[in-house]
């Protein structure tokens, strides 16, 4: 399988107060493959949240080198200008945060289909697109109502839709199920776990919790900055 994602010797640090700077990741290395399902495990404090923000282009590291590869294209992301990096986010990579991120004056349908008209598609085709991914998210029967009238669960599964809206190579996940009692947690992990075959992602999922970790192939223990652990599962 080819490498997906490439960070070699990734430091970042946070100016806490004046010039007080707490360093975070200390000259990490991860390497992700495409299709791997990957959870970045620890407790919290130790970079996960930050590793997947980078990832992500999110935010960009102080020192050391990103590389991503979407449609066979390589993508040097620590030295590319905003520009690009926000077309790679929305057309590469979809996003599952720990508190939804819903727009609450939206409905599911219109929060959904965000992402795709930012993009520019045709609003009626991200509007059959975003149906048939609320309707495979078991959601069909929300499509119309806002974040405030969804429960946790359903407001996550509608976070999950609008993450595959555009075609993501690689989704990822911080804390997915962190805001979710223990019958929707395994509700959303196997449903993550369910599209990712389906759909062919590559997944990432930040996480302190042992059950989800669980859901993946790969588990990276994280700890002072850096992966100490990398146990690919059978």
């Amino acid at each position: 399988m080819n490498m997906i994602i490439n960070a070699n010797n990734i430091v970042k640090s946070f100016q806490i107060s004046g010039q007080l700077k707490t360093l975070v990741l200390k000259g990490l290395d991860f390497q992700v493959q495409n299709g791997d399902f990957v959870s970045l495990v620890g407790p919290s404090g130790v970079g996960k949240s930050t590793l997947l923000y980078l990832l992500g282009t999110l935010d960009l590291p102080d020192s050391g080198d990103i590389t991503i590869e979407t449609n066979d294209k390589i993508h040097r992301i620590t030295e590319m200008p905003d520009s690009e990096l926000a077309k790679i986010r929305n057309n590469a990579l979809g996003f599952v945060f720990q508190f939804h991120q819903l727009l609450p004056e939206f409905t599911a349908l219109e929060n959904v289909i965000m992402p795709a008209l930012i993009q520019g598609k045709p609003k009626r085709d991200a509007i059959e697109k975003a149906k048939m991914l609320v309707e495979r998210v078991g959601m069909s029967h929300r499509l119309n109502h806002k974040p405030l009238e969804l429960s946790g669960g359903e407001q996550q599964r509608i976070a999950i839709a609008r993450s595959l809206i555009n075609n993501p190579q690689i989704i990822l996940a911080d804390e997915p199920t962190g805001n979710l009692d223990a019958a929707n947690s395994r509700q959303v992990l196997e449903l993550i776990s369910e599209l990712r075959n389906e759909f062919n992602l590559t997944c990432i999922v930040a996480t302190h919790s042992t059950e989800v970790a669980n859901y993946s192939d790969r588990i990276c223990t994280m700890s002072d900055g850096k992966i100490v652990t990398d146990i690919k599962k059978n």
